[in-house]
């Protein structure tokens, strides 16, 4: 059982989450995400080496839905997104979220996937959101790639509701 630390407000939150222990779908996203991040900052196009990648686990039908959740939350997040550099051993609060949503959805559970979702983002776009989650869980699902429910992903919840969306502000992707 991993030790538990005391994040603000007084919650115990788990500790991070390692690379290492991911499975194979997660460990896929989190690459997806980091490079996806690291050629917008770059200003260089990610596609052409995400669906090499993701084509060669057999599950390129990955790319579109998933550049288009990262677009969707670039462009609308309510709260900091901390998506780590590449060669970063343990997984960012905002790769953890996304890797949340999927094992939801996967898991058959779209009302905490929308709730995953609804952590950092307005309700329209966390409605898009999930469609392209769904896409993404699929499309993993039907290649037996499984993104497994962790305690890890609930870490985030206040009792299990959602933070005061009224007291967000707009904010976008940053990268360590």
């Amino acid at each position: 059982m991993q030790a538990q630390r005391t994040g603000e407000l007084g919650r115990d939150e788990p500790d991070e989450l390692a690379v290492h222990a991911l499975s194979t779908a997660e460990a896929l996203l989190v690459w997806g995400i980091r490079h996806w991040v690291s050629c917008l900052k770059a200003k260089t196009d990610p596609i052409p080496l995400m669906r090499a990648g993701f084509g060669s686990g057999g599950v390129a039908d990955v790319v579109r839905p998933l550049e288009a959740i990262l677009v969707v939350t670039l462009d609308a997040a309510t709260s900091p997104r901390d998506v780590r550099c590449s060669h970063c051993a343990t997984v960012g609060d905002g790769e953890r979220d996304l890797l949340a949503a999927v094992a939801f959805e996967q898991a058959r559970r779209p009302a905490d996937t929308l709730s995953k979702l609804r952590e950092w983002l307005p309700p329209a776009s966390a409605r898009l959101a999930k469609e392209l989650i769904a896409e993404i869980a699929a499309v993993l699902q039907s290649h037996r790639l499984r993104v497994p429910l962790r305690r890890e992903y609930d870490a985030g919840r206040f009792g299990g509701k959602h933070h005061d969306i009224r007291a967000a502000v707009p904010a976008s992707l940053s990268v360590h």
